[in-house]
Formats: C-alpha cells, sequence, structure tokens
C-alpha cells in the first residue's frame, strides 16, 4: 500500500457531473452553505454549524489529519455550477493494516441524485488500484436508508450491525457497518 500517493500529490478526480478535489481552508465560506443546513447534521457526529468560524474549526481538523496522514477528504464540486456541494473520502486511514474508512456529507438540494454514489465509487477505484488499500470499510446509522443504500449501490457487503455503536445528540445509536475488499471489487460504471 503507497499511502504517499495520496498525500504528496493528492489527485483531483472527474466524473460526468462532478469535480473532486482535497478540500483547503479556503472552501470554508461554501462548505458552510451545506454545513449550516439542520437536516445534513441529523445522522452525523457533527452539529449543525451556526457560524462560518464553525466551518473554520472543521476545515482546522481536516487539514491536520491529512498533514499527518490519517485521513484525507475530497469536495464534491458540481459542474455545472463549480459549486461545492459536499464531501467524500477516506475519513480514517490505517496504513499497517491496509484498510480505510469512507464517509461523506452532501448537501440536502442534491440528495436521491446519485452524487455521492457517483463521487465515492471514483475514490474507491483509486484506492483500490493506484494506492493498494487491502479493506474499505463504511458505517451508518442504523436507519439511515439513503447512506445504506449508497453503500450496497458501491457494491460493499453488509457486516451487521454495531449496537449503540455512538452517542449521538444525546442518544445511543446502532450502526450498520459494511466493506468491500480489493480482492473481490468489481468496478461498476454508472
Amino acid at each position: 500500500m503507497d499511502v504517499d500517493k495520496i498525500f504528496l500529490n493528492p489527485p483531483v478526480f472527474e466524473t460526468e457531473r462532478l469535480i473532486l478535489r482535497k478540500l483547503e481552508m479556503s472552501d470554508a465560506k461554501k462548505y458552510f452553505e451545506f454545513a449550516t443546513d439542520p437536516v445534513v447534521s441529523v445522522e452525523t457526529l457533527w452539529d449543525r454549524h451556526i457560524t462560518v468560524n464553525d466551518t473554520i474549526h472543521y476545515l482546522q481538523k481536516v487539514m491536520h489529519k491529512f498533514e499527518s496522514k490519517q485521513a484525507i477528504r475530497w469536495g464534491v464540486i458540481n459542474k455545472l455550477n463549480n459549486k461545492l456541494i459536499g464531501r467524500t473520502g477516506l475519513i480514517s486511514i490505517d496504513s499497517v493494516h491496509e484498510k480505510a474508512e469512507i464517509g461523506y456529507a452532501l448537501s440536502s438540494e442534491y440528495w436521491n441524485q446519485g452524487i455521492i454514489t457517483e463521487a465515492t465509487r471514483k475514490i474507491i477505484h483509486y484506492s483500490f488500484l493506484e494506492v493498494g488499500i487491502n479493506r474499505i470499510e463504511a458505517r451508518c446509522n442504523y436507519n439511515n436508508t439513503g447512506s445504506y443504500c449508497v453503500l450496497e449501490k458501491l457494491g460493499m457487503t453488509y457486516e451487521g450491525t454495531l449496537r449503540s455503536q455512538l452517542k449521538i445528540k444525546g442518544k445511543f445509536i446502532d450502526q450498520r457497518i459494511y466493506s468491500v475488499l480489493r480482492s473481490n471489487y468489481v468496478p461498476i460504471q454508472d
């Protein structure tokens, strides 16, 4: 596995509708536009961003994780209007065990259009074929139908339920865990 490939020169990806590029501090105002949407943060560990400073603080953490080679998040840019509408990426990279976890967030205005599936498919493809990651996993809240449908469309296998896995907004939440292995990865065209 060659994680330096990711961190020394983060790739920019293009799909039919999207451009994916590493998130930067300069994205704060545009990221804030969807991070302030209470619908987006319902199923997340983070609270809705109230001020741009909340977003700046979040992006500082993102940059720290990138600089320490722990994670990378790509901004999802709509080609039609050149607008940052979400993010996807490897939210945790384990070089020792050659695995990573994917995570994503998207402006609710773009839900149910296959955007996150399209974007994340590109990240999975790159992670397996270029970086050499062996296992990619993802977790979502048990009742988050939109998210687990994305994971199934990405060809991931449901492995089980992690009971009371997280405490989100004061409540313990069960999570579904999915994975795909490089050995059984089959590229799927949109």
